[in-house]
């Protein structure tokens, strides 16, 4: 992947109020109701899933059909995470990790996505995070125009220090985030709605737009 740093922003405009350290590292699919802060006592309409977000502690690793099939457990829930040469797999620091058998881990795969109607569910996930001891949250989520996410609970103030990069390792800048599905890593964020982080690190996950001649 290609990496280029964006234009700084005063971080005095990254964090508004109070910081508030994001203990563990957690994801948003775009599954959660939409809220806002004049309407919190309303009924709010759901949100279309964009990410099916699967969850479980690798059992078993078995190689064939030019991919590696991950089988995960969560309580009495099997899943199997097929994964190939074009699935991201990071841990919650935004570090490039390889999976191993015992691994705490979270896949997040488009909700369109044909699947095979077969027992255990296999997934073809975009994303894997790799659950560390380490202090890092994750989001995969669609950002607007303003870089706020899809259950307006997260907006990025992309700074110097950032990371930006591209699925298929493009060039890309902080203008090139927004409307797009991203893979973001943080570690701070401010105590407003919706909160704010300036991100370590952001993927733009344009490998499925490619393919489907989507205009990035």
């Amino acid at each position: 992947m290609k990496m280029t740093k964006v234009v700084p922003f005063a971080m005095s405009a990254l964090l508004l109020g109070s910081v508030a350290i994001a203990p563990t590292a957690s994801a948003n699919g775009g599954e959660a109701v939409v809220t806002n802060a004049t309407q919190q006592d309303e009924q709010s309409p759901q949100v279309q899933p964009i990410f099916i977000k699967v969850a479980g502690t690798v059992e078993n690793v078995e190689e064939r059909d030019n991919a590696t099939y991950y089988t995960t457990k969560d309580g009495e829930n099997t899943n199997v995470f097929v994964v190939n040469k074009d699935t991201l797999i990071f841990d919650n620091t935004g570090k490039e990790v390889k999976l191993q058998k015992g691994d705490k881990v979270t896949a997040y795969t488009y909700a369109n996505k044909p699947m095979l109607m077969i027992y255990p569910p296999q997934y073809n996930p975009e994303v894997i995070i790799v659950e560390s001891q380490e202090m890092g949250s994750v989001t995969v989520d669609f950002f607007n125009e303003d870089l706020v996410n899809t259950d307006n609970s997260l907006k990025l103030n992309v700074g110097e220090e950032t990371v930006v990069q591209s699925q298929l390792g493009k060039e890309v800048s902080v203008k090139d985030l927004a409307e797009q599905h991203l893979l973001v890593f943080y570690t701070i964020t401010t105590r407003s709605i919706p909160a704010q982080t300036p991100p370590t690190k952001v993927i733009v996950l344009d490998a499925v737009a490619e393919e489907q001649g989507e205009v990035a």
